[in-house]
């Protein structure tokens, strides 16, 4: 009887042992795989995020450099004939434009919101009013991430 019980016992694994550790083994793969699988689909989003950042920042460059008041008293028609901050204003794009009005094809997925409007800048004692203060808001849209907002001020200086 005592070796019986001995040999027993090296058998081997029972089936509720072996099932059990399948269960865990599949609950922990799926765990890791599902992590795993929201890290490459999201990889590419701080690229995109880059480039829509980039992208505003190149608007807002385009719109600071030029002139605070209409030049000529004609506002533009077409982004080439833009001349003043104003002009810019609600600018239509549907797509990304370089300062010629040419669309850039290889960044069709973004669109881009421009708003000028007036707004006084600084504190109470050194005010610059709405007449010499326009703000600059430049939206950067596309589908895998949140909008980006970029903010800026051009005085009449």
């Amino acid at each position: 009887m005592c070796c019986k019980s001995t040999i027993r016992r090296h058998t081997g694994f029972t089936l509720i042992e072996v099932i059990t550790t399948i269960v865990v083994l599949a609950i922990a793969a799926t765990a890791l795989l599902s992590v795993y699988t929201s890290t490459i689909r999201g990889s590419a989003d701080p690229m995109i995020q880059q480039q829509a950042v980039s992208i505003a920042e190149a608007y807002m460059e385009e719109i600071l450099l030029k002139a605070f008041n209409d030049p000529d008293g004609i506002g533009g028609e077409t982004r080439p004939d833009y001349d003043d901050v104003q002009d810019f204003n609600a600018l239509p794009d549907t797509v990304v434009r370089d300062q010629n009005g040419n669309a850039i094809g290889t960044l069709s997925a973004y669109t881009i919101t421009v708003t000028v409007s007036g707004d006084p800048l600084g504190d109470p004692l050194n005010l610059i009013p709405v007449a010499d203060s326009l703000r600059i808001d430049i939206s950067v849209f596309h589908p895998a991430i949140d909008p980006i907002l970029l903010s800026g001020y051009r005085t009449n200086y």
